[in-house]
């Protein structure tokens, strides 16, 4: 199947998966058509499983879409391309994103994006391990950290796109999109540096010094998107037309898709610098500038549900049983556990300091906000099946394949449809207290 006829099916499916979604079932956008593509897969297998339909032909779509390269670029890659559609993404997320939002919580942002992917990694791998074991499935703790590492990013699309719909508190939203926009690139690193330990590849320009590679990629990343970000900025501040805009930023976007293989250095993380640099110039607060980010608001959209709907459709490449669904449901709470730890830890240690009014509801809601998504799927299908985790001949990625996706599914529905409840709760509790130490400073000041 050519390339052309595949893109055009993806958009027919979303695009009618989008109407349905808008005009009966009235869910979050992205979760509606993810729900279409579970039917869509569900209903394929249904039939193959029949005999009505052979499904080859569906598995074949799933498979050309090229998943993983399309939002995971490899380690020391210079293919050009690799990692744009997440960059795209990220891209149009950050140039919409109001600065100041980022600098009031830049402490917490970086903890969250960096040290808490990996405790989130290690914590998600150890609670696994001691499941297995009691299970009697003992594993490589190694085999386990990479699973970990591939669920430990929050997905930055479900979380950008589900806070807009919810009333959850100003802070809550700035730290979560925040975090969202960085922990992607610096997860998809940590995720191929243990792959290359874990497989000995020394294919990259640094030979086995995987935290030279590590630094470079993240930290070159930084400086690279900075200076595209600058040189964009300074055209887009001198531009007086909507379509010049419009087409400064597409080509400083795809330009970065070129060159960060080039100096080995994150694509996504590169575009999330870039888009944040540019978003900044206050030529996109005037009328054009406000057109032009509206265009990337519907690229984005439209990105996103692209991408919901690949999620439920690569149902189709799993072999699903009971015994996977449970294992893999069993990863949620742990999962979530890790991720409260990684965010209970620098909480407490600013409370004990008195540096931050957040309260323990908000973490909670934090955590609850951390949805997976279509990151960690491709970072399941980029893992070779050369890893073998039994005696059996299974793979790493066979096994971890099925979890992820039953991971990402569950954690979208089950997450994503109860959020704004619990945003609701949150803030109710958060404007109690904000009532009651109004109402204690009252006397105060009449004393006064």
């Amino acid at each position: 199947m050519d390339a052309f006829t595949i893109l055009t099916l993806v958009v027919v499916f979303t695009a009618v998966a989008a109407w349905a979604n808008d005009r009966f079932l009235h869910l979050p956008s992205a979760i509606g058509v993810m729900i279409a593509g579970l039917l869509i897969a569900g209903g394929t297998i249904w039939a193959h499983t029949l005999g009505w339909v052979d499904d080859a032909r569906a598995v074949e779509l799933v498979n050309a879409l090229h998943f993983d390269t399309l939002l995971v670029a490899g380690y020391g890659s210079g293919a050009a391309g690799q990692g744009i559609l997440l960059g795209l993404l990220l891209f149009a997320a950050a140039l919409q994103l109001e600065p100041a939002s980022m600098t009031r919580r830049i402490g917490f942002i970086i903890w969250l994006a960096t040290i808490g992917v990996v405790l989130t990694a290690v914590g998600t791998a150890l609670g696994f391990q001691f499941l297995l074991e009691l299970g009697g499935h003992p594993t490589t703790f190694l085999n386990l950290l990479i699973f970990g590492a591939i669920l430990a990013p929050t997905d930055p699309v479900a979380a950008l796109s589900l806070l807009r719909r919810t009333s959850a508190p100003v802070r809550v939203r700035e730290v979560i999109t925040g975090e969202s926009l960085f922990n992607d690139g610096v997860s998809i690193i940590l995720f191929l540096l243990l792959l290359a330990i874990s497989s000995g590849s020394a294919e990259s320009p640094w030979e086995g010094r995987w935290g030279l590679g590590f630094l470079v990629e993240t930290g070159g990343a930084l400086v690279v998107g900075f200076v595209i970000g600058l040189i964009g900025k300074a055209l887009v501040s001198t531009a007086r037309q909507v379509s010049v805009i419009v087409l400064v930023t597409m080509a400083i976007v795809l330009s970065i898709g070129v060159v960060s293989p080039l100096f080995h250095v994150s694509c996504p993380v590169t575009c999330v610098v870039a888009g944040l640099v540019i978003g900044r110039s206050p030529a996109l607060r005037q009328r054009e500038g406000e057109q032009a980010s509206s265009f990337w608001g519907i690229i984005e959209q439209s990105l996103t549900a692209i991408l919901f709907l690949m999620i439920g459709l690569e149902l189709l490449a799993v072999n699903l049983s009971w015994s996977a669904v449970f294992w893999s449901m069993a990863v949620i709470p742990i999962l979530l556990a890790a991720r409260f730890v990684s965010l209970a830890i620098p909480w407490a240690a600013a409370r004990m300091i008195g540096r931050t009014t957040v309260s323990l509801e908000e973490i909670v809601l934090m955590t609850w906000c951390g949805l997976r998504g279509g990151v960690s799927i491709a970072m399941c299908i980029a893992l070779p099946g050369t890893i073998i985790v039994s005696e059996d001949g299974d793979s790493l990625r066979s096994h971890a394949l099925v979890a992820t996706i039953v991971v990402v599914i569950g954690s979208i529905l089950i997450q994503g449809l109860t959020v704004e409840r619990l945003a609701r709760f949150v803030q109710r509790r958060t404007d109690r207290r904000a009532a009651r130490l109004a109402e204690q400073a009252k006397p105060d000041e009449a004393a006064a």
